[in-house]
């Protein structure tokens, strides 16, 4: 075999040999770099909400009869809401988006959890992710804090509703306009025929900058449920009851007629039961993250 022939085998085998030693995952994302990624666009996509004072509950709109008499008609059909009550809050920096699956499947990686499958139809890594259940949630802005040294947590039902509000306007819905169109242009979920969820900037946000706080998915907040909890609440921060038996769900989903896509629409599903429901968190902190 002439001379350059077993030159090339030779320099075939030491490439072979090189390639051999080179670690197969060098151009392969590994768990560490998704947990960076997911914290990076976490943080990238918090929105600072400045505290501040707004009256909590259905706040109603001002119809008249047929005398002309002016009266205050309620946008909810619901009891739970109607105490007006003020609140004052600290300022905190909450989820432009709800928690997405490549996000929730990170955290389950790193967690050893397994992978939460309930809605696999929907098991895309840029639709928002069902937690299997309010404690999971709870797990996953815990998570958030931990790697990031930050004091994440899921909102309160006040946070969520002062935020969707984009601090606490008299506005109905957590759209761009604070009203639903109804050729279908700014909301996830009345009475639309297409009802599976849908990527988080696919509607225009609120004033605030908040996508999908009304329709898409529902969301879990910090608070246990109390039918009567705004007649008795504290004025600053509230934190909702010490104890109950189920946890405050704010937000309507796909599947809510209008009335449970109202911002102040309250709903509550046992903790340890997953019920199709999704979540952002929040940032106790008085000034706007930067990293």
């Amino acid at each position: 075999m002439p001379k350059r022939y077993h030159l090339l085998l030779s320099i075939l085998a030491l490439s072979g040999l090189l390639s051999a030693c080179q670690s197969p995952s060098d151009d392969t994302p590994t768990l560490e770099s998704d947990i960076e990624r997911v914290i990076q666009q976490t943080l990238d996509n918090m929105v600072f909400v400045e505290g501040g004072h707004f009256i909590m509950g259905d706040f109603g709109k001002l119809q008249r009869d047929s005398r002309g008499n002016q009266y205050l008609a309620h946008w909810s059909s619901d009891k739970d809401d109607d105490y007006l009550h003020k609140v004052t809050l600290d300022s905190f920096s909450i989820n432009k988006y709800e928690v997405t699956w490549e996000e929730f499947d990170t955290f389950s990686k790193d967690t050893n959890r397994p992978i939460f499958m309930d809605g696999k139809r929907f098991h895309q890594p840029n639709i928002p992710a069902y937690m299997p259940n309010w404690y999971e949630a709870k797990a996953y802005c815990d998570w958030l804090a931990k790697q990031t040294g930050l004091a994440f947590d899921l909102p309160t039902e006040a946070q969520w509703e002062y935020a969707a509000r984009s601090r606490g306007l008299n506005v109905p819905f957590a759209t761009n306009t604070g009203m639903i169109d109804r050729k279908g242009s700014n909301i996830k979920g009345w009475d639309d025929s297409q009802w599976y969820p849908i990527v988080g900037n696919y509607y225009p946000p609120n004033p605030l900058g908040l996508h999908h706080m009304s329709g898409n998915i529902a969301e879990y907040v910090k608070d246990w449920y109390s039918e009567d909890y705004y007649q008795h609440t504290p004025a600053h921060n509230p934190q909702g009851p010490k104890a109950g038996v189920t946890k405050v769900i704010r937000g309507g989903s796909v599947a809510s007629s209008s009335r449970f896509n109202l911002v102040i629409n309250r709903d509550s599903v046992e903790p340890d039961k997953a019920d199709y429901v999704g979540l952002r968190c929040v940032v106790n902190n008085p000034t706007p993250i930067h990293r």
